[in-house]
């Protein structure tokens, strides 16, 4: 398992290659290396590839929006394909200005979808209104499932799924739709970034629920990482192991 034994390399982006406002060990190595092969394929429901792309830059890890793919856009172009759409979003500035560029409409007076992301102002009144819609009819559009991410403390920083489970617990036979990770759509979406086409891919990951599931699914290799659940407890160790 070596990174120039692959076509496309699809890499987590929390826990793998940051941590809030923290370089990871290795980061920076793995970018060098694998180069234009390398996509970041994030269940991250925040950020838009362009202000993801910034923030890594300040960073001093340069990717371009076009090797950024995340959950939280790929929602929002996900109801693109609904032309009478109406959408509650629950979400960040970034993201609801970047459904407005996508031409979706916006509003809590009867939607037909509510899309939940990691929204930080999500509380009780939220819950309350998000299960109204869903009694009215509206159908709950999820960007991931993924309950955590850790922070540069090692403390879980809440996510998405979080917010699902406090929906479920009232309501817990409620359909709902994921766009993220593991489900197979986000990968594909990475895939469609490599004009030429990919033969072997590798992933990588530290969720074995969301990132090591999803690859399974789709029959690539997969290299977990991260203390306390991966195989190797980091990119840096990765490289120097198995990747060298």
């Amino acid at each position: 398992m070596r990174l120039d034994d692959y076509d496309a390399i699809l890499c987590d982006l929390d826990g793998c290659l940051i941590s809030g406002t923290t370089v990871l060990p290795g980061a920076k190595d793995v970018l060098d290396a694998a180069g234009e092969r390398l996509v970041i394929l994030s269940n991250n429901s925040t950020d838009t590839p362009e202000t993801l792309s910034c923030r890594l830059q300040a960073m001093e890890l340069r990717v371009p929006p076009e090797r950024i793919v995340l959950a939280g856009t790929a929602a929002l172009d996900h109801l693109v394909a609904f032309p009478d759409a109406r959408i509650c979003l629950y979400g960040s500035e970034v993201l609801r200005d970047y459904a407005q560029e996508l031409g979706l409409t916006l509003t809590r007076a009867a939607p037909t979808h509510v899309v939940l992301t990691r929204d930080e102002t999500y509380g009780y009144a939220q819950l309350r209104e998000t299960l109204g819609l869903i009694a009215s009819g509206a159908q709950l559009v999820v960007a991931n499932p993924d309950v955590s991410h850790p922070g540069p403390d090692g403390t879980p920083v809440p996510e998405t799924g979080s917010l699902l489970s406090a929906i479920l617990s009232v309501h817990p036979e409620l359909p709902y739709v994921i766009i993220g990770k593991p489900e197979p759509g986000l990968y594909r979406n990475a895939l469609t970034r490599f004009k030429d086409g990919v033969g072997r891919v590798l992933a990588i990951g530290d969720n074995p629920r969301t990132d090591a599931e999803g690859a399974a699914r789709l029959g690539f290799d997969f290299a977990l990482v991260g203390p306390g659940t991966g195989i190797w407890r980091g990119l840096e160790r990765f490289l120097r192991e198995r990747a060298g």
